[in-house]
């Protein structure tokens, strides 16, 4: 299924559609995320670790039960783990008197360390999310419209990439 467009078509657009939006409307009431968001991550999910979700199906099962088990459980999941964008506090406020009384070689290393984070995160759409907002500092109406997404949604994807980003430092200073 990896890189036929069509078959992607087929599968989350055309033939299982209505099950798909049915499991996430079911799931997303009162989340400020849209049913195509809920799809579009989906996808991505699905298409993670090369459509390894996908492999393990068992074709004694019927598809449609799979997928909707599979949807429900995701789409549940996902809208569990999102924030109202509302409460966002912009990792951009930061304090300058507390960054001067760091120092100058404290803060290169404080920077080379979030530098490398970001670098290594997963998914790349993570890292280049996280690039667009926080380093560039670009608009996020534009972000979110350059990866498809609302811009609840692209706050959602900064928050969790940012808690990726975060455990792993924290373990790697734990070690």
């Amino acid at each position: 299924m990896s890189g036929d467009s069509r078959a992607t078509a087929y599968l989350l657009y055309d033939h299982y559609r209505s099950l798909l939006r049915f499991n996430a409307l079911k799931v997303s009431s009162g989340k400020s995320i849209t049913v195509d968001d809920l799809i579009q991550e989906f996808y991505l999910y699905l298409q993670n670790d090369n459509w390894d979700k996908l492999r393990r199906y068992d074709p004694n099962l019927p598809f449609d039960r799979w997928l909707s088990v599979v949807s429900f459980r995701f789409f549940k999941d996902f809208c569990c783990s999102m924030i109202d964008s509302s409460s966002q506090i912009p990792i951009t406020n930061i304090n300058d008197a507390r960054l001067l009384a760091i120092g100058n070689d404290r803060i290169d290393t404080i920077m080379m360390d979030i530098k490398h984070g970001i670098d290594h995160l997963e998914p790349p759409r993570d890292r280049q999310i996280i690039e667009a907002l926080i380093i560039r500092d670009e608009e996020p109406s534009k972000v979110a419209n350059h990866f498809g997404v609302t811009v609840d949604n692209l706050y959602n994807i900064k928050r969790r990439a940012l808690a990726k980003l975060i455990k792993k430092h924290l373990n790697e200073y734990a070690n």
